[in-house]
């Protein structure tokens, strides 16, 4: 079989509009089922409010940030803080989601699920933080996220309020401890100056060489240093922490330096007396006592500031609303997504649907596998209620009664301007132009398979040869399922069965005109139609139970020739190719035949291989006539508009 033409654009809008009806039904179907599945989800509302943290310091923590550093950013360890079990337990109790009855795992349950509904996220450059919850309940959602707002500010308030009271009480015990150890410094050098009354201040503080040394006053600076530090770590860790542990190491470490280098600098005063040292060691300190006792004083003023100031850190800038409309379904989102989805599966439908089908679906691609022309191409005729066959008790024929079905069939006779009227003209002239004019004049219309309408083409094309003014015999060979007298309300027999068979000459089996209105063709009709007298009919005759014996006998082949002699055009009616040998056997007799094709009922390997059969006997294959065109059975339209256009202009009606 020949490869089919590639396809283009032009093939895939024929393809789609072939297939428009699979289109449509998957399009109405998807959008259908996402309607119904979008109506049956629950409505996910989601809303949200913003809170503003304030980072406020004192001059102990900024000291301290100076000396210690803390990794993480502080705005989304705080988001991270908002949605944490503690606050979420609170948030619980508030709502009354939550009892003491409860167990501890259901509980957790409940904040646990709170906590999943929660998402906080910090906003680019600022220091506001988005709370949001999700919930399929829109006032549930609204009380939700503005709680845990509120507790949040609160818990961060509270936090706040006691890191300074036990800041507070940190500074109010160094402070008491340096208030000590200043008035024992103070009554120590009393003490000295009572019981050394000639060791006098003047000789030793004209140039002091302890105080005024580069190292003495470092190791001092470094021990102020390490309180402030010790102070700021005491307001937030216990003093197990490690952190404390390691500052109180190094301020003891350092106090030991400071005592080791006084030591060491006394020492080398040789020229100074045992009580001199010892009056400097103990005025320095109390010089040291005072300047920690300024300093601590200093800053439990700012602790008890901090403490009844009492502002808060955390506020809320933005409270969140109750949503009016769900985020989740999405109707117009969804129908959008159903439409697209719908004509995309409509699409691979009618592709697959195309590609599944073994039916012909282009002109071209007929002549292509067949290499033979078609010869015409047929299309669809509109059945009418009317007349039916009966047959009659009196006359033992059949008959038709009241109606007007055979004007559908015949229409060249009883519809000469119509579409289909038009198309087996066209026939009529490809078959002059290619045919009859140089091969022969006897011709055998067949078909693959039953019912594809080869009989109402062949008793049409007849009468348009008939109507161009040739003399046309019809032939009906066709001794299985024999029609052609029933479309001309003729007698069966005597036909072609009782020729063959020598019970009477051919000429006396001839039907004309004047049997047809004895058959019940209206007068006026006949009188109407055009080229009438020119058709002359051989019915089948009597049924025999060897049709494809009685076809291959000698006389068949004289009754031809005689037949080709008397008449312009020898038509012959004949079985299907594919079922019986009928078909092969006349063809082979005849100087060509033509299948007829009904477009989407007979597939391209049936019809190919009836046109391999037939050629393997020698018989002629003139063409193919594509019958009973419907534009989504057949890609290639253009016939059939230019139908259309002798169907709209051709004549018209009078009033």
């Amino acid at each position: 079989m020949p490869p089919r033409l590639e396809m283009n654009l032009t093939d895939y809008l024929r393809v789609i509009r072939k297939r428009m009806r699979i289109i449509i039904l998957s399009l109405f179907l998807v959008i259908a089922s996402t309607i119904y599945y979008t109506n049956k989800q629950i409505p996910i509302y989601r809303t949200s409010c913003r809170v503003k943290i304030e980072q406020r310091k004192s001059v102990a923590e900024i000291l301290t940030e100076l000396v210690t550093w803390s990794p993480g950013d502080v705005i989304t360890s705080q988001a991270n803080l908002i949605k944490s079990y503690p606050i979420i337990e609170i948030v619980a109790e508030r709502l009354n989601a939550i009892n003491p009855e409860m167990n501890e795992s259901q509980r957790m349950g409940i904040i646990k699920g709170l906590q999943a509904r929660i998402t906080t996220e910090p906003i680019e450059n600022t220091n506001i933080i988005a709370i949001t919850v999700v919930s399929n309940k829109p006032i549930q959602a609204t009380n939700l996220v503005n709680t845990v707002a509120e507790v949040y500010a609160d818990f961060h308030f509270e936090d706040k309020k006691r890191e300074a009271a036990q800041t507070k009480k940190f500074v109010k015990g160094q402070l008491d401890n340096y208030i000590n150890e200043l008035r024992e410094s103070e009554i120590a050098l009393q003490r000295f100056r009572q019981e050394n009354p000639l060791v006098m201040e003047r000789d030793i503080t004209a140039g002091n060489p302890i105080q005024n040394d580069p190292r003495i006053m470092s190791l001092q600076q470094e021990i102020v240093k390490l309180d402030l530090e010790l102070i700021s770590l005491k307001s937030k860790y216990t003093d197990a922490h490690p952190a404390v542990e390691a500052v109180m190491r190094k301020l003891f470490k350092a106090r030991e330096d400071l005592f080791e280098a006084t030591n060491q600098i006394a020492a080398q005063q040789k020229d100074l007396s045992t009580k001199e040292i010892r009056l400097v060691q103990l005025k320095r300190n109390i010089t040291l006592a005072e300047d920690m006792y300024s300093m601590f004083r200093t800053k439990y003023e700012e602790a008890r500031i901090l403490e009844a100031e009492k502002a808060r850190d955390v506020t809320v800038i933005e409270r969140a609303s109750v949503p009016t409309a769900p985020i989740s379904p999405n109707v117009s989102s969804n129908i959008m997504i159903g439409i697209l989805s719908g004509l995309l599966i409509g699409f691979i439908m009618a592709f697959v649907t195309e590609s599944l089908d073994t039916s012909i679906g282009r002109v071209d691609d007929i002549e292509e596998m067949l290499q033979v022309p078609v010869l015409g191409i047929i299309p669809s005729t509109t059945m009418e209620k009317g007349k039916k066959y009966r047959k009659t008790k009196s006359k033992k024929r059949e008959q038709f009664v009241d109606g007007a079905s055979i004007q559908s069939r015949l229409v060249n006779l009883f519809k000469p301007s119509s579409i289909a009227a038009e198309a087996y003209k066209s026939l009529r002239t490809n078959l002059d132009l290619t045919g009859l004019k140089k091969t022969g004049n006897s011709i055998v219309i067949t078909s693959a398979a039953p019912k594809e309408g080869k009989t109402q083409t062949l008793c049409n094309l007849a009468i348009a040869m008939a109507q161009a003014g040739q003399r046309v015999v019809l032939v009906g060979s066709d001794f299985r399922k024999p029609a052609v007298y029933k479309l001309f309300g003729l007698q069966r027999s005597p036909g072609l069965s009782e020729i063959l068979i020598g019970n009477i000459p051919w000429k006396e089996a001839l039907n004309t005109v004047t049997d047809m209105l004895i058959g019940g063709f209206e007068y006026e009709r006949i009188l109407k139609a055009r080229g009438i007298e020119n058709i002359h009919i051989i019915t089948c005759g009597e049924r025999t139970p060897n049709p494809s014996e009685l076809l291959n006998l000698d006389e068949m082949n004289n009754l031809i020739q005689e037949l080709k002699q008397n008449f312009d055009v020898v038509l012959l009616d004949c079985p299907p190719t594919l079922p019986v040998a009928d078909s092969a056997i006349l063809g082979a007799k005849v100087d060509g035949v033509i299948l007829v094709y009904q477009a989407g009922r007979t597939s391209r390997y049936a019809l190919l291989r009836t046109k391999n059969q037939l050629e393997h006997l020698n018989v002629k294959i003139w063409g193919v006539v594509i019958n009973n065109l419907k534009p989504r059975l057949i890609e290639d339209v253009t016939p059939y508009q230019r139908y259309r256009y002798y169907g709209y202009y051709g004549e018209k009606k009078t009033k």
